[in-house]
């Protein structure tokens, strides 16, 4: 469980870190219905990219308490700070799909070899 918490803390960072910098204009299809897809720009993207890094804090935070040497809760300033961060995260992640134009999917590739 450690290594998976770890992975996703890694994956957080460096997925943010590109987002928030590179600003990729990029689509992906929705959850529910591949049909639908979502066209990030690069305002999305940085939106996205701070979301994930909300989240990469939040896991450093977890971290910190969860395997120090002397476990105790975390001080009320901590909590408020976490809090902080979850509404954060929420908002710019909302904030990314919101900016997310539709766009129609992008053709299917043909599995035959050119002849």
């Amino acid at each position: 469980m450690r290594f998976f918490s770890v992975a996703m803390f890694v994956l957080c960072a460096l997925g943010g870190l590109y987002l928030l910098v590179a600003a990729p204009e990029f689509s992906m299809p929705e959850r529910h219905d591949p049909a639908h897809w979502r066209q990030f720009g690069p305002s999305a993207a940085r939106a996205l990219g701070g979301g994930l890094l909300a989240v990469a804090a939040l896991a450093a935070i977890f971290f910190r308490h969860q395997y120090a040497d002397v476990r105790r809760p975390p001080e009320p300033t901590a909590q408020k700070i976490y809090f902080a961060l979850v509404v954060l995260a929420l908002a710019l992640i909302s904030l990314a799909l919101d900016l997310a134009e539709p766009v129609p999917p992008p053709p299917a590739r043909s599995t035959q070899p050119a002849s």
